[in-house]
């Protein structure tokens, strides 16, 4: 089977994850790569024997490009990917899909009517024990999630950087997008569609940056269900954790990226063993090898831009209702 080849536009931190994984599954050959900063592009093409160049208009007009990955800062991933659409290259864009749910929208449609495929990349949902979590969901095993609760706090000082991208909400979509985009869109996984949505939202340390301090969101969701997230980077420590709450079991963990921390209680309190239940497997190679089966016809696109889309929404709905100060409703267009 010949590799596909494929660009990338982007060679920052996560431009250097997504081209780890692409050439990790062995199934494609990164073969140019595009920055602004030209230096970074050296750098990278150094790495993966590619062509370096400065911008997307060129690495569009590389001969026999099959696809290519969009991992800039977010503002940029409607208008790149839309011009990678519109000269008919398949696109992955990392995550969020982009900043406002009008800009997905047209992202939606420009690769529907250049006929290719657009991935988003919410790999939150193969890292486990969300990977697992989901698979038991599918399966039946505890029934349906009822509730659920995530949060997420950081340290808000590593935004305190003179020019960072990542601390101006306008470039980044502020926490709720740069950050928050993972746990929103499990909990759209856990739950199914949202319905209602209310957020509060303070910023009060004296930190350069735009970065919110603490956001709360709580959602209500049209099968009944209920969810809280929690985040901002006001404070000087990490913590990730969540509860949920299905039918037959409760899920708990104070550390969500260790899958050993997760403690599974049955109806009656008791322990459960996930003992085996885990896979090892390296979650951007596998969401990347999706997406090449999919350029080659034999899967379907794990996470389409409608799933994207409906993540942005629901962040869009946390900040109207944030800054409304009362609930609003979760609509998309």
């Amino acid at each position: 089977m010949d590799k596909l080849r494929i660009g990338l536009c982007g060679c920052g931190n996560m431009g250097g994850s997504l081209a780890a994984g692409l050439v990790g599954t062995e199934e494609a050959a990164l073969v140019a790569v595009a920055d602004v900063i030209p230096e970074r592009a050296a750098a990278m093409a150094d790495k993966y024997d590619a062509q370096p160049l400065d911008s997307l208009d060129k690495l569009l007009a590389v001969p026999g490009l099959d696809g290519v990955i969009i991992a800039v800062p977010g503002y940029l991933h409607a208008p790149l990917t839309i011009q990678a659409a519109q000269a008919g290259k398949n696109i992955f864009v990392e995550k969020p899909m982009a900043l406002h749910v009008a800009d997905c929208q047209a992202m939606i449609r420009a690769a529907r009517e250049s006929g290719v495929k657009l991935m988003v990349g919410q790999v939150l949902r193969r890292y486990e024990p969300y990977r697992s979590i989901l698979r038991w969901l599918d399966e039946g095993r505890y029934g349906q999630v009822r509730a659920a609760s995530i949060w997420r706090i950081t340290d808000g000082r590593r935004w305190a950087v003179p020019g960072y991208w990542r601390a101006k909400h306008a470039l980044s979509g502020g926490y709720l997008l740069e950050v928050g985009a993972h746990e929103l869109d499990m909990l759209r996984c856990l739950m199914g569609a949202p319905e209602m949505v209310n957020a509060l939202s303070r910023k009060f340390l004296d930190r350069d940056h735009e970065v919110t301090d603490y956001i709360h969101v709580q959602i209500g969701f049209s099968r009944g269900g209920a969810a809280s997230y929690e985040g901002g980077g006001g404070t000087s420590i990490s913590r990730y954790g969540f509860r949920i709450y299905m039918d037959g079991a409760t899920l708990v963990s104070d550390a969500a990226f260790d899958p050993k921390a997760m403690k599974v209680y049955d109806m009656e309190g008791q322990e459960v063993s996930t003992e085996g239940e885990f896979s090892p497997g390296k979650p951007v190679q596998g969401e990347l090898a999706n997406w090449l089966a999919a350029l080659r016809g034999e899967a379907e696109v794990a996470v389409p831009g409608e799933e994207g889309l409906g993540t942005v929404a629901l962040a869009e709905a946390a900040y109207r209702s944030a800054e409304l100060g009362r609930p609003v409703r979760y609509e998309i267009g």
